[in-house]
């Protein structure tokens, strides 16, 4: 074996030996230190509340008594859009059972509703709201009225932020309406108005 030939096996030897030996001390300490300054991983957040484009589910009861012998009650579920920040827009179903005097009536109504936050803290908002829909009942609400009727409404109410997850109550009370808006003739649009009161949670959906 020629002389160079020695040298590049003895180098090739030791640089496997390297290779194979045991981490140094400094190399051991300086593992966990990489780990430790690793920044921890952020919770996830829920999406901020009157943000623009934010989509969220309601579910709620309302009431409207006249602390007499007829109430109103509705069970209600809504999906609403920010169209702009604090501004929202919602569509709403509800199931409803009119007690009244003579014939209880039951029904289910329609209506869409813009409501502005004009105060929103984060963990509270007040809102103002307006709608419109329709109602079609069993029977005639009021009595003596008809079984399809306009339903406008406006009202004020605010909201919690309840949770992490931003889950919200609302709370609000407004103008609960029921005329046919004399779509059968004026004699027969008895009309009903009175305060409804609501409350609801609010789940965000995305």
């Amino acid at each position: 074996m020629s002389l160079t030939a020695a040298m590049i096996v003895a180098f090739a030897a030791a640089s496997v030996g390297a290779s194979q030996a045991p981490p140094s001390g400094a190399a051991l300490l300086a593992a966990p230190a990489a780990f430790a300054l690793e920044p921890p991983t952020p919770p996830a957040r829920s999406q901020e509340f009157g943000a623009e484009g934010s989509t969220w589910l309601t579910v709620g009861a309302g009431w409207a008594p006249d602390f007499a012998a007829e109430n109103d009650f509705n069970l209600h579920l809504a999906w609403s859009k920010f169209l702009v920040k604090d501004v929202e827009f919602a569509l709403e179903g509800a199931g409803w059972y009119a007690d009244q005097s003579e014939h209880d009536a039951f029904g289910g109504s329609a209506s869409m509703i813009f409501r502005c936050h004009f105060v929103n803290t984060g963990d509270w908002t007040v809102y103002a709201d307006l709608g419109i829909g329709a109602i079609a009942s069993s029977d005639d609400v009021p009595e003596g009225g008809s079984s399809f009727n306009l339903h406008p409404r406006a009202g004020a109410g605010l909201t919690r932020r309840l949770d992490d997850a931003g889950t919200r109550l609302q709370v609000g009370v407004r103008w609960h309406h029921v005329s046919n808006a004399r779509i059968f003739g004026d004699g027969d649009n008895p009309a009903r108005d009175r305060a409804m009161f609501y409350a609801d949670l609010v789940l965000p959906l995305r």
